[in-house]
């Protein structure tokens, strides 16, 4: 793939592709193989609140325009957001304008279909092949033929009311402590909302964006700052979301960070107790998963399946097997009985929702779930030189990694020039210098090769 990797596209803003008059040209094509055969030529567009916004929004809506497609204008909305109202609009497409959890210097595209899903690897391929081929200048239509464009005065408000149906019946918040920390965020203005309506007891942090500061130093990369008002106000949890707020990181009364495979154990420990999922059944994680995590799902009768990273291979795997929920250690998870797109703020009330239906501590209800030890290595690579050298440097790290006691995953970025190698072992079986001089020796390999 030229322009797509595993999360739509992103990379530099002023840089190819993320330039004004490629991304212009992408509306089109986009336009072209998304189109609906009994359509009402309607495509929806959100965005973060990034400054750039404000280049690409307007180019995407005059390339749409010009292709005869109406466009209604909804962000700054979280991405979530984007697939509810794609669908409810009986829109033929829609596009989200973000570059997520990256700094400010970045954007992307990311593209759902009419029902609200990721687009298929097959249509970005042709979305890729019209970009580099089609013949645009060419392609003309009528005056009375062009699109236009609305921006939705109600959006929010109808996210909002669709967030508020996932909160059990007889539930309030109203002695709930939480802070909420938006990034700075697409979640600024209707995260805060939805949480003070439930009733909760609400300090919200991070949410005063100017264009420059999504995800700086805040967020779910970020959560030193939430856990410091946690701390401060004694409150029972803390709430970080990303800059399009489809994933999110919590943290307990105490003070620590859960990672997403222990957020998601405690949803199916819940759903077992509940019988909404019966012994046996399977979840869905990735490649990289701890496997601590499924060690311990075993234990309360749940398999794991693994799948490749990126929430849309999450996605695929629950439609195409009917499993109940699944999610990645990064912060995205998936609910079959709810929108089919990561929505960071759907998990987090989840979350307290079982607090309160179980009457226990965050800490309380992750007790039971034993992680292994993991080392994430993310080194810098030449992507040019990486796919000419890839097979050769991927049986070199075989190599310098085997040891039966250590389980490893090695895969390059699809979002950044980056390849990734992840170690997990049980630290009772392994000695740290062994680590140490095993890491020194993956990053040496990996810089000589590319």
């Amino acid at each position: 793939m030229r322009l797509f990797g595993t999360d739509g596209i992103r990379g530099k803003v002023n840089e190819y592709p993320l330039t004004a008059e490629s991304v212009l040209k992408l509306a089109k094509a986009a336009s072209i193989v998304l189109k609906k055969k009994t359509s009402i030529n309607r495509v929806v567009i959100n965005k973060d609140t990034r400054l750039s916004g404000y280049i690409f929004e307007p180019a995407i809506t005059a390339g749409l325009i010009s292709m005869g497609m109406d466009v209604i204008l909804v962000g700054p909305l979280p991405t979530p957001a984007l697939s509810l109202l794609g669908k409810s609009l009986r829109a033929d497409f829609s596009i989200m304008i973000t570059a997520s959890h990256n700094p400010y210097q970045d954007n992307g595209l990311k593209f759902f279909n009419s029902n609200g899903f990721k687009i298929s690897l097959e249509e970005e391929i042709k979305i890729e092949e019209l970009f580099f081929n089609y013949d645009f200048e060419n392609h003309k239509i009528k005056s009375n033929s062009l699109g236009k464009a609305e921006r939705l005065s109600d959006a929010i408000g109808r996210y909002s009311e669709a967030l508020k149906q996932t909160v059990e019946k007889n539930i309030i918040f109203n002695d709930f402590k939480v802070v909420l920390d938006t990034a700075n965020g697409a979640a600024y203005k209707v995260a805060p909302q939805i949480l003070y309506e439930l009733g909760a007891d609400l300090k919200t942090i991070n949410n005063k964006p100017n264009g420059t500061n999504i995800n700086l130093g805040c967020g779910s990369l970020y959560p030193k700052k939430a856990t410091k008002e946690l701390l401060k106000r004694k409150a029972d949890i803390a709430i970080c979301l990303d800059g399009d707020a489809d994933r999110v990181v919590l943290i307990d009364e105490k003070g620590i960070t859960l990672s997403g495979e222990e957020i998601l154990y405690i949803i199916a420990n819940h759903y077992v107790k509940k019988k909404l999922l019966k012994k046996g059944s399977t979840i869905v994680s990735n490649e990289i998963a701890n496997y601590g995590f499924e060690e311990s799902l075993k234990k309360i009768g749940i398999k794991l399946l693994r799948v490749k990273v990126g929430d849309k291979n999450i996605i695929e795997a629950i439609n195409k097997n009917g499993y109940l929920l699944g999610g990645e250690p990064s912060g995205h998870f998936i609910f079959k009985n709810h929108n089919l797109v990561g929505d960071g703020l759907v998990t987090a009330i989840k979350v307290m929702n079982i607090m309160k239906l179980e009457n226990k501590k965050l800490s309380q209800l992750k007790k039971d779930i034993n992680m292994f030890e993991v080392v994430e290595i993310n080194q810098n690579i030449d992507r040019e030189l990486f796919l000419v050298k890839q097979e050769k440097l991927y049986k070199d790290l075989v190599k310098i990694i085997n040891n039966k006691k250590i389980l490893y995953s090695i895969r390059p970025s699809g979002t950044e020039p980056l390849l990734r190698v992840n170690l997990q072992y049980d630290k009772r079986s392994i000695k740290v210098n062994l680590i140490k001089n095993l890491k020194f020796k993956i990053i040496k390999t990996i810089s000589d090769a590319c």
